[in-house]
Order: C-alpha cells, then structure tokens, then sequence
C-alpha cells in the first residue's frame, strides 16, 4: 500500500475534513463526474446529487436535534485506492447527548478523483441510534 502521504491518501483526507466542516464546494472538486454512491437501498450518481445528500442529511439534522456537531473523520487505508473515512457526530436533544459513528468506503481513480462512496451499514450502531432517537421523542 502507499505511503500516508500518498495523493490518495489526501484525497481521502480531504473528503473527511470537507464533510467534517460542510465544505460542499470542497467536496463537490474531490467527486468523479460519474461517482457512485451507495447507501444501503439507494445508489445516487454525479457530483451534484451526491452532495445534495450531504447537504440535505446536515439541514435536517440540524433542524431536527437541538445539538448536532460533527466530530473529526478518521481515514483508514484499505488498499492502494480504497480508504474508510470514520466520522463522528455528537447529538443532542432534550437533555440527552449521543455519540454516532460511521463510515464510508471510497474508491479513488489514478487522476486523484473519487469514483465510489460506499456507506458501511452497522446494524449495531443503527439500533443505538434508533434507541437514543425513541428516547427523545424523534422516533
């Protein structure tokens, strides 16, 4: 595998740190024109759609939790071209906090452009954040 400091490797980290701080311009430069995204039942293709659903996920969570910050992502190398990228988020809502983790697994081409986002689902970690929402009253 290559080095961390790779070009790859900063594609990934950029990724992590554009979402991280809802850079979606950032983002949007870091995307392959016919990226893929897979999200469990649903696979969206091209930049604009892409972070659309970033865009959408941020405002209504924002809208929905009284507290919602995102954490710093942690990459992890899998291959020469494939990276998990963990993020963090911090919620909150009446009284209550809760930490979640996710991760993503993209693949990035030759010309530094990531072509595929794969969301990694954990059963585990949707049924503790479904229990935290039911908490709150959200679910």
């Amino acid at each position: 595998m290559g080095e961390l400091n790779s070009t790859k490797w900063k594609t990934a980290k950029s990724f992590g740190e554009s979402l991280d701080q809802d850079n979606f311009t950032e983002t949007t430069k870091l995307l392959d024109p016919y990226c893929i995204y897979d999200i469990g039942d649903k696979t969206l293709t091209g930049p604009e759609k892409i972070v659309d659903s970033y865009e959408s996920n941020m405002i209504e969570g924002r809208a929905k939790f009284d507290f919602l910050e995102w954490g710093k992502s942690r990459i992890e190398q899998v291959s020469d071209h494939e990276f998990y990228v963990h993020f963090t988020d911090y919620l909150g809502h009446q009284g209550v906090k809760y930490t979640h983790r996710c991760k993503q697994k993209i693949t990035i081409n030759d010309v530094n452009k990531i072509t595929r986002i794969v969301h990694i689902h954990n059963e585990d970690e949707a049924n503790r954040l479904n229990a935290f929402k039911r908490q709150v009253g959200l679910l």
